[in-house]
């Protein structure tokens, strides 16, 4: 994956994270986990703060890798705070949808296209660990 990929992954993270209107301490705790593992720049940091089209960051996401870290870190954020709120859920949905991946096929969705949030949870490390060794 380009890095510039994982930076739009990022960027589509920092989103989902506000998407219900505010950030759990347990997603900004995500989100500052990946960036610290990551070695994000404060330069890195300015460009996924100013990006705001959804549609333009998910257009750039075009390898599989990218796109199963994206929904795999979704997931993360998503599943943060133990709630997987309707916001959250039609976000994901969407950028499922855009990137070619159905719900049915994902293993953190297969229950009704409902969020296996123990899951995700027990996955968190291998999450993170697959997504930084890629960026």
């Amino acid at each position: 994956m380009e890095r510039k990929e994982f930076l739009d992954i990022l960027s589509i993270m920092n989103h989902m994270a506000h998407v219900d209107g505010q950030m759990h301490p347990a997603e900004k705790k995500v989100l500052i986990a990946v960036f610290k593992a990551a070695k994000v720049t404060t330069e890195e940091q300015k460009l996924i703060a100013g990006r705001s089209s959804l549609e333009e960051m998910i257009k750039e996401i075009q390898s599989d890798d990218a796109k199963n870290g994206l929904v795999d870190m979704m997931a993360l954020v998503a599943g943060a705070d133990g709630v997987f709120d309707d916001e959250e859920k039609l976000l994901i949905k969407k950028v499922m949808k855009r990137v070619g991946i159905s719900p049915e096929e994902h293993i953190y969705f297969q229950d009704d296209n409902n969020l296996d949030i123990a899951m995700v949870r027990s996955n968190a490390k291998k999450i993170l660990q697959n997504l930084t060794k890629n960026a």
